[in-house]
């Protein structure tokens, strides 16, 4: 299809949980939704058309899936470049996070001006961003295997030629030389181009953008201060988490030190009683009967009880130093060695729990901004904003109405109405973070936005969004890296 020189493209991606079997319905990103119509008349009126594409994921809170939709977002971008005079695409929640990786994957402001750039806006809403930490290691991993995947990949086609060209100018066993070079080529070819592919998605990562570089485009993003998910997450990675607090290892290692220095005295100072009563310091076996005579031993009494006096004796000793040895090169060992990697790994864990992180990504740096792109950050205030606060406190109260006794009753199956709390839609009603694309401040401010760029005019969401409480100023607001995060 030739490309329309009067119709972009709106390519709308929807958050974790907020899924759907189609394109078209009554939700904020499908076809025929109040916002995206909404959207499209805004539009028109000023001699826009557009088309609502929705990008359909798994909306699953899990990184891989994220990755996976960006995947999949960039490659239909990449399509409707060819299609429309200019892809738009909005994302909600975590949806942000695809859309951004996706812009990421296209090149999104490096490509030397908006005529050559594949994407021609991009707008979140309620988006926590995350940022990607990459250590040294992994770095320098990343970049031997492209040079070993690219110097296989350049190899494998002139070894294919020359080997290829034996083949044929041999005439002795030249069917059998032919088989054997097909089977080279149908295996190892397949095999380059998987490593090609896995080091290029690699290296994607290694050089992913940072904001203040090279890239001239920015994410335009709307938020409500009291957005409970960007909230939420920033308080899991702002939160302390030590499992395992100061001294608790060295602490801990008191039982089993205890233990070892029983076992110390047991073996060391009372198997000697027993192994002098037994007879068994010469044979080391039960045998009370002289191998000469035939005749029964006696065992002299006094003897093991010497040895059993003399054993007691030095068993304080035996315990302290096995207790001590335990206790501080096991136990300090431990505390120092151990602890700090223990702490990070069960934290870690935990937070991973709320990122959604079950790949190889380590997340981090939970932001109203990209980590890739100068944002625009637009924060919801005045009249929308409080009557968002005004509707979610409303609900809120109908929904504790609803499960308050079935929580609270003594007996009662409590699990079941907080699994059934959890997936109830007044759950979501209840909540600021759903309830963005309700507005029509919403979707004027973002339809203004992409007129603005198409039409190359000014953009000033403050005047778009301008209620009697004044909105809040748009501003330019890189995030700043961690401490000790990578460049």
């Amino acid at each position: 299809m030739s490309q329309d020189a009067d119709k972009i493209a709106i390519v709308t991606v929807h958050g974790t949980g907020d899924t759907a079997s189609g394109p078209n319905g009554d939700k904020w990103f499908q076809c025929g939704s109040r916002f995206t119509n909404d959207v499209k008349s805004r539009l028109a009126a000023q001699g826009i058309e557009a088309d609502i594409i929705p990008h359909l994921w798994s909306g699953a809170n899990s990184a891989w899936e994220r990755e996976r939709g960006a995947n999949k977002l960039a490659s239909r971008i990449r399509k409707l470049f060819n299609r429309y005079s200019g892809v738009h695409v909005i994302g909600h929640s975590h949806g942000g996070n695809v859309a951004n990786d996706a812009a990421v994957l296209l090149k999104w402001g490096l490509r030397g001006g908006r005529k050559n750039e594949r994407l021609d806006s991009l707008t979140t809403v309620g988006t926590p961003f995350f940022n990607i930490r990459t250590g040294f290691l992994q770095m320098l991993a990343g970049i031997i295997f492209l040079i070993v995947a690219w110097g296989s990949a350049v190899a494998f086609p002139i070894t294919a030629l020359i080997s290829l060209y034996y083949v044929l100018t041999t005439h002795e066993q030249q069917a059998g030389m032919f088989i054997a070079w097909l089977i080279y080529v149908g295996f190892v070819g397949p095999c380059v181009w998987f490593m090609l592919s896995m080091s290029r998605q690699g290296i994607r990562r290694l050089l992913r953008p940072r904001t203040g570089g090279r890239t001239r485009e920015s994410v335009f993003s709307i938020w409500h201060e009291n957005d409970e998910a960007i909230s939420f997450l920033q308080r899991v990675e702002e939160l302390p988490i030590e499992a395992f607090p100061r001294g608790a290892l060295f602490r801990g290692s008191r039982s089993a030190a205890v233990g070892w220095g029983v076992l110390a005295v047991i073996v060391l100072c009372l198997a000697n009683p027993v192994i002098y009563g037994l007879n068994l310091g010469d044979y080391f076996h039960i045998s009370t009967v002289d191998p000469v005579t035939g005749e029964i031993e006696a065992v002299n009494a006094g003897n093991i009880i010497a040895v059993t006096i003399l054993g007691l004796l030095f068993a304080p000793v035996f315990f302290f130093v096995a207790y001590v040895i335990y206790r501080f090169l096991i136990g300090g060992v431990s505390e120092f060695g151990m602890r700090p990697p223990m702490n990070r790994f069960v934290g870690g864990v935990l937070r991973g729990v709320a990122y959604g992180r079950d790949g190889d990504q380590v997340l981090y740096g939970v932001s109203t901004t990209s980590h890739t792109h100068n944002t625009i950050s637009h924060v919801l205030s005045g009249d929308v904003a409080a009557r968002m606060q005004a509707s979610a406190n409303i609900a809120a109260d109908r929904l504790i109405d609803k499960y308050r006794w079935a929580l609270f009753s003594v007996g009662g199956d409590s699990s079941g109405s907080l699994t059934t709390l959890t997936t109830d839609a007044m759950t979501w009603d209840s909540l600021i973070h759903t309830t963005y694309f309700d507005q029509p401040e919403t979707a004027e401010v973002i339809a203004s936005y992409i007129v603005a760029q198409v039409k190359g005019g000014v953009f000033s969401p403050a005047a778009q969004t301008a209620r009697p409480t004044p909105a809040a100023p748009v501003h330019v607001n890189p995030p700043a890296e961690p401490p000790g995060a990578p460049a």
